[in-house]
C-alpha cells in the first residue's frame, strides 16, 4: 500500500504529491502512472527495462518506483509539506493582564507594568535538511 506526501518547492511554492511503499498502479498500468505523475526519466526507463525483459521487470518495480519518484521531486527541490524544519524564530508580544475596556490603557506601560506577560509565537523556518537527517534526541517523531 503506498502512502502521499504533499510536497512543496519553497521557491516557486509549486506542489506535487509523491508517494511511499509499493506501487500497484505500476503492476497494473506499467510505466503509465510514471508519464502521469510527469516523470519522464521514470517512464523511458520503466518502457525500455519491461521491453528488455518481456514484462518480467514490473514485479520488481512495484516496490521501486515510489521511492525513485520521491527521490527525484527531492533532487528538483520539494520538500515535505506540513513538517517544520530548521530553526524556531521568536517574536515576543508584551501584554497587560488588566481586566479594562478602554483601548488607551491597554497600551500604557507604566499602569500595568508589573502585571504583563510574555505571549511567544513560533515562526518555522526552511532548512535545507530532511525528515530523515533528525538524529535519535529530536523531538519529531515518525
Amino acid at each position: 500500500m503506498a502512502y502521499a506526501i504533499p510536497m512543496i518547492q519553497p521557491e516557486t511554492r509549486r506542489r506535487a504529491i509523491g508517494y511511499t511503499g509499493v506501487s500497484w498502479t505500476c503492476l497494473f498500468f506499467g510505466p503509465l502512472p510514471a508519464l502521469y505523475r510527469g516523470h519522464t526519466l521514470g517512464f523511458v526507463g520503466m518502457t525500455l527495462v519491461n521491453l528488455a525483459t518481456f514484462g518480467l521487470s514490473a514485479f520488481v518495480f512495484i516496490f521501486v518506483y515510489n521511492a525513485w519518484h520521491y527521490h527525484s521531486l527531492l533532487a528538483q527541490g520539494f520538500m515535505p509539506e506540513g513538517h517544520n524544519f530548521g530553526e524556531v524564530t521568536e517574536n515576543v508580544i508584551r501584554m497587560s493582564a488588566g481586566n479594562n475596556d478602554n483601548p488607551d490603557d491597554i497600551y500604557d506601560a507604566g499602569k500595568y507594568a508589573a502585571q504583563q506577560q510574555r505571549i511567544r509565537l513560533a515562526v518555522p523556518e526552511l532548512s535545507e535538511r530532511l525528515i530523515d537527517d533528525q538524529g535519535p534526541g529530536s523531538t519529531w517523531k515518525k
